[in-house]
């Protein structure tokens, strides 16, 4: 039995998915969110719900259920340097230019240079399932 996962996101990233420019999505488990990633399987349905921001400035939902996607397949790594080796930049869209720059920004966002250590990095790949207006 395939679960669904309310996740937040910010705007921007939840463009790209919409448009295809984004097919895979980066996470780590955190203090924050209930989902463990470790968990989760191909099937698996995220409802993506965009927060205000970026910077982080806390989980304050301003659409809710924007967009629906399947979870097609889910690699874990040890670190950021390892997954953008293995997935390549594109998985950060126009952001970086080098997987330096890259690992920088991973770590940059809230709690991945604490928890990533512990839990790891996990690429998501995702496909759209339906749109919700």
């Amino acid at each position: 039995m395939f679960k669904k996962y309310k996740l937040e996101i910010y705007e921007a990233p939840l463009k790209a998915i919409k448009n295809g420019s984004k097919k895979v999505e980066i996470r780590t488990n955190n203090s924050y969110e209930e989902i463990n990633y470790d968990q989760l399987v191909p099937g698996d349905i995220l409802s993506f719900q965009i927060i205000a921001g970026p910077p982080f400035t806390g989980l304050e939902v301003i659409t809710r259920d924007a967009l629906e996607v399947k979870v097609m397949q889910v690699i874990k790594y040890k670190d950021p340097e390892e997954l953008l080796e293995k997935e390549g930049l594109d998985v950060l869209s126009t952001l970086v230019e080098t997987i330096e720059e890259g690992v920088d920004l991973l770590y940059s966002f809230h709690e991945y240079k604490e928890m990533i250590p512990v839990h790891g990095i996990f690429a998501i790949h995702i496909t759209s399932i339906n749109q919700i207006p």
